[in-house]
């Protein structure tokens, strides 16, 4: 049951992860509101004027291109040489100037934007540190369990998968060592002819 609540941590922590980076993407693409009138010279001078994002460009585009490219081939074929060919599909789109240029660029754009934006809500709330320290303590609660109850030692038994790696390791073993003797049979034969 503890374990359960620890698996069902590590998921709300994915999730919430997941979640600010959407969020941290979706605020790339809205544009700043413009500070409201001010009536007095007080008001005006406590309000900080709002930063604009600069729009990305040139290399970094390209850089987002190819990123979002490798991302979304990894998500969607589960493979990473997918995810290759269209990170770099992408990243030479953005050198384009047709319509599939112009995609690749958009799209590079917004990955530039989110990161940045990524970027700099890291830098205003630390997010890195304190995910790590949310993982950290999860993991160490999970190996704690797990040592407690003996978790993966009671998986290992009902699954049997230590006897089934010890069996297919003396299979390549014995497929190796038979090998070895053939190898060494045809060089003593070519030795000798």
């Amino acid at each position: 049951d503890s374990y359960r609540g620890a698996a069902l941590a590590e998921v709300h922590m994915a999730r919430l992860v997941l979640l600010l980076g959407f969020l941290a993407a979706a605020s790339a693409l809205v544009a700043p509101l413009p500070a409201p009138a001010m009536q007095s010279r007080l008001a005006v001078s406590r309000v900080a004027p709002a930063p604009m994002m600069a729009e990305p460009e040139g290399k970094s585009i390209v850089i987002g291109a190819a990123a979002a490219g490798g991302i979304i081939g990894v998500y969607l074929f589960h493979e990473l040489s997918t995810g290759v060919l269209l990170a770099v599909a992408l990243a030479y789109g953005a050198t384009l100037s047709n319509k599939f240029g112009e995609i690749s660029k958009s799209t590079g754009t917004v990955a530039a934007k989110a990161y940045s934006k990524t970027l700099e809500l890291n830098e205003q709330y630390d997010l890195v540190p304190k995910a790590k320290t949310a993982l950290d303590t999860a993991s160490t609660a999970a190996a704690n369990l797990d040592k407690n109850y003996g978790i993966t030692a009671k998986i290992d038994d009902q699954l049997k998968i230590s006897q089934a790696i010890d069996k297919a390791t003396a299979k390549v073993d014995e497929v190796k060592s038979s090998v070895s003797d053939k190898l060494t049979d045809l060089k003593a034969k070519s030795e000798t002819a």
